[in-house]
């Protein structure tokens, strides 16, 4: 807290400020402001969105009050610490306040520059000192930096967005927008593991009609637990265990290193409405299959509503994905880097198949599913990941009932 004045006298407001949400995360960027100067906001009601590069999340109001000004906007990077915004507690819903424009009479933060307009202007060689900002109290924002830079006042040293230029026209109907925060980052976050692994993709098809019959059973008394059984925790289950069996893909390149990991560290891919998060289920070999459906479903229903923590998105040494669900039946996933693999579940179809019998083959209608592995070349070879993959589907297929 700190002291102002106001017109009814001294009053303390309450700084809202940007939290530190682990460890490794040393900045944030604002994704959505819910309240502006002059609302009312109750404690522990959300008073803005951020996204840091580990994970989105709401931060609530440290106290109820009114909002007195916005000292950092919609879309901008500041480190832990800054001051977001500063509430008045003892004014009362609806009442009027002399500074109630955002920034007026605030301090100046002209000089306040955060880490990724500093690394921007480093990389293209800016001298922040002659770039004009628009931000609150003349603060120079990223888009202040770019602008700078694509008027020709500087030489980029390194360009990672696209060189293709739109057409300023527009066809009938269209629009533009620019991408959001999370797309940002999980385009950044592609592009490099492509660039990184050597990526190749092997498929194999499994029968999952043991997988069936043993889900059917065990749903009703896992429901009533409040455990939804899903396929993919069938499957999580057979990949931790063919990962115990292959360490060498529960592993992750560090440099000019391969690190073997003990523990199964299982990154889960959600999707969102606006993107993809991988939150991680730690020490999975420990988790029976109802322990992994559990966590699974946690961790989805936190992601989806934005309250996981950084932590809980770090440190994943393998990654399933699970677009499946939504019926497609081929994939080739991208790595999770530092990973060396990412295990892709596509949907359970029905599907005519040949069964072997004693008195000679037949054709049936099974339940069938493909697994798609995409791998690190660097890392491991065809070989390997073909056995691991053959190891998941004899687990499938030779699922135990008394499981």
């Amino acid at each position: 807290m700190r002291s102002s004045r106001t017109d009814s006298g001294a009053t303390t407001l309450v700084e809202v400020t940007m939290p530190q949400m682990g460890v490794s995360v040393a900045e944030g960027t604002i994704v959505e402001w819910r309240k502006r100067p002059g609302d009312w906001v109750e404690r522990d009601e959300t008073i803005c969105e951020i996204s840091t590069d580990k994970v989105d999340t709401e931060i609530p109001s440290p106290a109820s009050g009114r909002v007195v000004r916005i000292l950092v906007e919609a879309n901008e990077t500041v480190a832990v610490g800054t001051v977001l915004a500063e509430l008045d507690p003892g004014a009362k819903p609806g009442e009027a306040h002399a500074d109630e424009e955002m920034g007026n009479g605030g301090p100046d933060r002209s000089k306040v520059i955060s880490p990724v307009v500093q690394r921007i202007a480093a990389e293209h060689g800016v001298d922040l000192t002659e770039v004009e900002g628009t931000g609150v109290g003349g603060r120079i924002r990223k888009k202040d930096v770019l602008a700078y830079i694509e008027k020709g006042a500087a030489e980029p040293t390194l360009h990672t967005e696209s060189p293709y230029q739109p057409d300023v026209a527009l066809p009938s109907g269209g629009r533009r927008e620019p991408l959001s925060i999370m797309r940002k980052r999980i385009a950044e976050h592609m592009l490099r593991s492509r660039a990184t692994a050597a990526h190749v993709t092997t498929v194999i098809e499994v029968d999952m009609s043991r997988v069936v019959l043993r889900r059917a059973e065990l749903k009703p008394s896992l429901a009533q637990r409040d455990v939804p059984l899903t396929y993919l925790a069938f499957v999580a289950r057979a990949t931790v265990d063919a990962l115990n069996e292959q360490p060498v893909l529960n592993a992750s390149i560090e440099g000019e290193e391969i690190v073997y990991h003990d523990d199964v560290n299982l990154g889960v891919a959600v999707a969102l409405d606006d993107g993809l998060i991988v939150p991680v289920i730690r020490q999975a070999q420990r988790l029976s299959l109802e322990g992994l459906a559990a966590a699974i479903a946690d961790v989805s229903a936190r992601a989806r509503s934005k309250r996981l923590e950084p932590g809980e998105v770090q440190g994943g040494t393998f990654t399933i994905t699970n677009p499946g669900r939504f019926g497609t039946v081929l994939a080739t996933p991208i790595i999770n880097q530092p990973q060396v693999a990412i295990l892709d579940l596509e949907a359970i179809v029905k599907r005519a198949v040949v069964v072997e019998n004693p008195d000679g083959d037949s054709i049936a209608i099974r339940p069938v599913t493909n697994l798609c592995l995409s791998f690190d070349h660097r890392a491991l070879d065809g070989a390997d990941a073909a056995r691991f993959l053959a190891r998941i589907k004899a687990r499938l297929e030779g699922w135990d009932t008394d499981e």
